[in-house]
């Protein structure tokens, strides 16, 4: 039976082979989610509704509150949450028709164009302009949306290299069955103001919500992507290079390697203090899903 594989595993697996082994295959999570990534949920689902208030209630997600300095904390989030929301959607004034579209497509050996035994490659993207881009009519163009805590130079050149552009490409080229070259990649900035001293939450809500207003070239970030043809041959020997190797090491039993270096870089990993024998695998929890960003599949297998 064929599995659905993703982006997000392919490179979680490039970083750290012991990491994939602890998510993908395990299913280990930690039971809170990093507060980044449900604000990073919240603002998708802001954008994908048009809705500020879509994207509070992802963020709040029914928890409970269980005191004031987290309620505080909470309320913090949802401000800043508030004003990219707010922010993007006053911004960008031409938004794609298609948001949160799913794709499924066939993995493909390089040189003979084989598909994959094992693997179906599976994603989101973030939105689709079906010929009706105002600056690209007439081609399909790919949109993605990023919150980010800093934007600088080398991460605006590092999206000539990003693997997640390139996969996406390549899979709507497939999907739509014609050669998708181009990315309208969009960045917001969170805040970089703080709550003041003895400023209430309410009085920083606001703070940053006008601070986003005055200052656009300071939170809003696009650019086109381009993608040639030799961009997306080396990809897919990437892609397959991935592929080959997990299967290799789930068929031959092989150990999978533990990359030390990527313990502490881009932060803290989640199971660092599971890898240094700090806790069990009991102050983790299984998901019952392998891949949480697809909305049909519930077991890692096509639905």
């Amino acid at each position: 039976m064929q599995e659905l594989i993703t982006q997000s595993e392919l490179t979680t697996f490039s970083r750290c082979e012991h990491r994939h082994d602890l998510r993908y295959n395990k299913r280990l999570t930690p039971f809170e989610e990093h507060p980044a990534l449900s604000m990073g949920s919240a603002f998708h689902a802001g954008i994908e509704a048009g809705s500020v208030d879509a994207a509070l209630e992802v963020l709040r997600g029914g928890e409970p509150v269980w005191d004031r300095f987290e309620e505080d904390a909470v309320r913090i989030r949802e401000a800043i949450v508030t004003a990219m929301v707010e922010g993007a959607l006053r911004h960008w004034t031409n938004w794609p028709k298609q948001h949160e579209v799913q794709f499924e497509v066939a993995l493909r050996h390089p040189d003979t164009g084989n598909a994959s035994k094992r693997h179906r490659l599976s994603g989101v993207f973030d939105g689709v302009w079906d010929g009706d881009h105002p600056d690209y009519p007439g081609e399909v163009i790919l949109g993605e949306w990023k919150t980010a805590s800093m934007v600088n130079r080398d991460y605006m050149e590092r999206l000539e290299i990003d693997f997640q552009v390139s996969t996406y490409n390549w899979a709507g080229s497939v999907k739509f069955k014609s050669p998708i070259r181009k990315t309208d990649y969009r960045i917001v900035k969170k805040p970089t103001i703080r709550q003041r001293k003895g400023e209430t939450v309410g009085e920083f809500a606001e703070r940053v919500r006008a601070d986003y207003v005055e200052r656009p070239e300071h939170y809003f970030f696009q650019t086109i992507v381009t993608r040639t043809d030799e961009h997306l041959e080396r990809w897919q020997r990437q892609a397959w290079a991935i592929h080959s190797r997990m299967l290799q090491i789930k068929n031959e039993q092989l150990p999978a390697i533990q990359n030390t270096g990527s313990c502490l870089s881009r932060g803290r990993c989640p199971y660092f203090d599971l890898c240094v024998g700090a806790v069990g695998e009991d102050a983790f929890r299984k998901l019952d899903t392998k891949h949480r960003e697809l909305r049909s599949n519930t077991n890692g297998n096509p639905s």
